[in-house]
């Protein structure tokens, strides 16, 4: 994932979950040491869930390129059709055979 996307994403993230921190200090439902500790880990537990399903995809994507190529292909090069938005859809059904990709990278 590109590094200045992952930052804003995180900046985002924090900044959602401290607002909503503040929100339930001020009706005294938090204490501000609660807070703390509660949106760090929220902004972690977000993330890693974030990151997670961002590796599923680039994988069920590789999955797909390497289905739908006419011939054997190494990883790098299902990386390289990914990238060029080659790759089948994600939601295609598993029972759904891909169509077949150009032979050339």
């Amino acid at each position: 994932m590109n590094p200045i996307l992952q930052e804003a994403l995180g900046s985002i993230v924090r900044w959602l979950l401290t607002g909503a921190a503040g929100y339930l200090v001020s009706k005294g439902i938090w204490t501000q040491d609660n807070a703390t500790t509660y949106v760090s880990a929220a902004a972690v537990a977000i993330l890693a869930l974030v990151w997670s399903l961002w590796q599923k995809y680039k994988s069920r994507s590789k999955l797909l390129v390497a289905l739908a190529s006419p011939t054997p292909m190494t990883e790098h090069q299902a990386e390289a059709k990914v990238s060029q938005s080659m790759a089948p859809s994600t939601s295609m059904p598993k029972d759904v055979v891909p169509p077949v990709l150009p032979a050339k990278v």
